[in-house]
């Protein structure tokens, strides 16, 4: 649980700092300019030296702290690999479900939406970082969803 909650709260501290400022590059993504996400080790040492400055850490606390908030890292991103399938099944479930409401009418209009918004972020995918890409979603069923009543 201690390490679960360590891996939560470093995630959390990471990504706050990133959205403090810690993005100082942009990129282009299906022609908007967005700001690049640094890669996890970027945003590891950026968060390391404002810490040092912050806490006036020791040269002795640095390397231990480091190591803390690597493995942090480390186990944030194997809890993401094992909730990923399950966060690409609940998107699929969620868009059969809202199709089945639909009209014909607005599932004609709905797919390409759905397909537009796809790939954006397979575009916003291919523009990260190779080591910070999940595993692609399988494209969503354009079958109207079974309803059990």
């Amino acid at each position: 649980m201690v390490i679960f909650g360590t891996g939560v709260v470093t995630g959390g501290l990471l990504v706050r700092h990133a959205e403090r400022g810690g993005n100082r590059h942009s990129l282009r993504v299906g022609g908007v300019v967005r700001p690049a996400e640094p890669s996890p080790g970027v945003l590891r040492i950026e968060f390391l030296r404002r810490m040092e400055r912050e806490l006036d850490l020791t040269a002795a606390q640095r390397d231990p702290i480091d190591s803390v908030l690597k493995d942090g890292q480390d186990r944030m991103k194997k809890l993401m690999e094992t909730v990923e399938p399950r966060r690409r099944e609940e998107f699929k479930k969620t868009v059969e479900e809202f199709r089945a409401v639909l009209t014909p009418e607005q599932r004609q209009r709905f797919d390409p939406l759905v397909k537009q918004q796809q790939q954006r972020t397979r575009e916003q995918r291919k523009a990260a970082p190779p080591w910070d890409r999940p595993q692609p979603s399988p494209p969503a069923s354009n079958a109207p969803a079974a309803t059990s009543q």
